[in-house]
Order: structure tokens, then sequence, then C-alpha cells
């Protein structure tokens, strides 16, 4: 689909080949798909890459391609390379993904993979002269944000996450993998790592120190950037819980097979294949739905589950899932953490090294302080010019 834009070089690779070579620049399958996607290189180019089963994947779906990635756009534009792209044509491209409901956030990280590209591996490799994503004014085009802005992303208040919690331990017991999911919601919500590194771990990077000790996870992180993150005892627990039921499937040597077998994931399906990042999605979901179920469902029909559903722990679950039955996300883990960490005193440098950013204002970024709003200045400024004529109000 890009052999008019992506010609052939001395070498003899084609355009899949040269496409997978500045993939191949990001050590990470998940940012590589995510760039594939902004610029509509098709996910069986992506190097590492391999398709889930359709028949059992869960969760979110990736979006269908629209034609309005960089890619496909360009040849329905009849570019004959990337060469003769100009930024007026970046713009009119950023124009068109406006009027098809493309969100500025959305637009703003497309003209980053189409900038990144250029950067990257255009120019080096001499099929571009210069970048004309780099020459679009973005604030012109509404895709600045402030360092520090707060995110958009839903925060899960400290009540939510002690629901999801107690919801993932009331089932543990109830479900094949229910102490496997019980052992990734701990995580997910006692770290705010992301759900492409919780399913990125492999077995040998847990370890403990003792028992009733904390617990230590290596955790694989963007740029290929590892760190290490702490699990505290009851984390530990659920972890080593799920141990006890771990049964991965043995999987016999390949002919032909040299050097080191391949790292064995922590966290594996009921045919001991890695656990793929939609489920997490999934599992938050099913959590919300089992507890705070939509009034149309028909009620439950196993009798513990009704016998459960009427106990005061799960009332207290509903009250607080209910609103996030339908949005739920995994994200929202990162950024509860870093706020109720650092609400409850925790130095935001270490917060930083918690969720592994690069800058401190990344982090910033992820806050969603209210008490900072609940002690604003305002609130005493405002008792001082209302004084004497405002008085209904001041009461």
């Amino acid at each position: 689909m890009t052999l008019a834009l992506v010609p052939p070089s001395e070498g003899g690779k084609d355009a899949r080949e040269r496409l997978a070579e500045f993939l191949r620049i990001y050590a990470s399958v998940n940012t590589r798909l995510a760039y594939a996607t902004d610029l509509g290189i098709p996910l069986d180019w992506v190097p590492g890459y391999v398709a889930p089963d359709p028949g059992r994947r869960r969760g979110r779906r990736r979006a269908q391609p629209t034609g309005l990635a960089w890619l496909p756009w360009c040849l329905r534009n009849e570019f004959r390379s990337f060469a003769e792209v100009r930024v007026e044509h970046v713009e009119r491209w950023l124009d068109e993904l406006t009027r098809a409901g493309y969100g500025d956030s959305t637009r703003g990280r497309m003209l980053s993979a189409v900038s990144a590209f250029y950067r990257k591996y255009l120019i080096r490799e001499g099929l571009a002269e210069h970048n004309p994503a780099a020459l679009v004014d973005r604030k012109t085009q509404h895709l600045n944000r402030a360092t520090g802005t707060p995110s958009t992303t839903a925060r899960w208040s400290f009540e939510a996450c002690r629901s999801l919690l107690l919801a993932a331990h009331l089932l543990a017991d109830r479900s094949r993998d229910g102490r496997r999911d019980q052992a990734m919601v701990e995580i997910l919500i006692g770290t705010g790592i992301r759900a492409e590194e919780l399913v990125g771990t492999n077995l040998t990077d847990y370890r403990r120190l003792g028992p009733g000790d904390i617990g230590i996870l290596r955790v694989h992180g963007k740029g290929a950037k590892d760190r290490e993150v702490a699990l505290t005892a009851p984390v530990a627990d659920a972890v080593e819980a799920y141990f006890e039921r771990r049964r991965p499937p043995a999987v016999p040597a390949v002919r032909g097979q040299v050097g080191l077998a391949p790292a064995e994931p922590l966290f594996v399906t009921s045919t001991g294949h890695r656990v793929h990042v939609s489920h997490v999605t999934a599992l938050l979901r099913r959590l919300c739905a089992t507890f705070a179920p939509d009034l149309t469902t028909e009620p439950p029909r196993a009798r513990w589950l009704r016998d459960l559903l009427a106990t005061s722990h799960a009332a207290f679950i509903a009250t607080h899932l209910a609103p996030l039955r339908d949005s739920i996300h995994p994200h929202s883990a990162r950024h509860s953490y870093a706020t109720h960490a650092i609400e409850r005193g925790v130095p935001p440098r270490q917060v930083q090294r918690d969720l592994g950013h690069a800058a401190l204002s990344t982090t910033e970024g992820y806050l969603h302080d209210e008490d900072n709003i609940r002690n604003s200045g305002a609130h005493e400024l405002s008792v001082a010019l209302h004084r004497g004529w405002l008085t209904s109000s001041m009461s």
C-alpha cells in the first residue's frame, strides 16, 4: 500500500521492510502498534506482533481503519514521495481529522507520530529533506497543552480503589482465574503501573525478600527502560496466592531450537499463554458489572452470588463502582495512584520514579488534587470581597 511513497532501497528492502525498520526503533511491541495505528501501517507488518485469537479476545478492540491515518491519506492525495509533503499539506490533513470528529489530543498524538517518522527515519534514510510536521503551528491547531495541565483521564476516588480491591478479593475463590485476577488488580492499583507493563512482566521479574515482607517486581517500561516497583505485603500475598494455582501447561521443546527458552509470563491464561492487555479492561468492567449490574439485566442465577450481593460489603462496592461501570479504564489506576499518594504526603519525585516518568511535569499532569481546590486562597478572598453586601452566600 505504500510502495509509491516508500521506494525500495539499494539493498533491495521493500516498503514493508522499510516500515518495519522504522518501527524497530521502539523496543516495546505496544509502542510499535501505537505508531503503526496512527501512521496507517498494517498491523501484520509490525515486528513482533501476534494477533490474538479472535475467539478468545475480550475487552476493547482496536479501532477499525478510517483511511485518515497519515500513510493512507498521503496515498489518497496522490503524493509520489514524502519529499513532496509541505507544512500546508499536514495542516490540511489535521483539518480533515477535525471534520471527521477526531479530538485535539488524538490529533496531537497522530501529528507527533508523523513528526517522529520524519525525524527518526525518513530524513536519516534520505527519503525527505525536512520535517513538515515540525513546522505546524500547534497553538493555532489547538494542539498545545500547557506543562503540568491536569489530564482529562478520569481518576478513581479512594473509595472506588478500595471497592475494586474488595470486589476482586470476594471473587478470588469463585472462578478458575479468580486469584490471578485479584493479583492483577492488586498490582495495578497498588503500584500505578501501566496495563501493558502489568501483562508484560515475566515470572523471573518477581521476587520477595521473605515471608510477610514486601515483594519487588521488575517492570519493563516505555523506551526499554526497566524499573522496580514495591509490592506491599498484601499485594505480594495476593501474587503468591495466585502462584498456588498457577499451572501453565508444559510446552514441548521445538525441534532445532537453540539458545535460551523464551521468558515465561507472570500472568498466564488457562492455555499457558501471556494474558492480553485487553483482559485488564475486561476484568475491571466485569467487577463493576458483577457488583453494580445494569438494572435491565436479570438477577444472578447462582445462589452464592445472590447471597454475596445482599451483604454490606457488596453494597459499599456497588455504591462506588456503579458510576464507573460503562467507562472504567485501567489507565485511571495510574492517575489515581499519583493523586492519592501525593495527597498522603509522598514526595512528587518518588511518585515520578514509581510511575516511570522521565520528567516531573508528566507526573504533575496526572494529578487531580481536589485538596488544592478546597484550600484555594479564593475562598478566603471571597469572604473579604463580599462582606457586608452578599451576606446570604457567606453565612
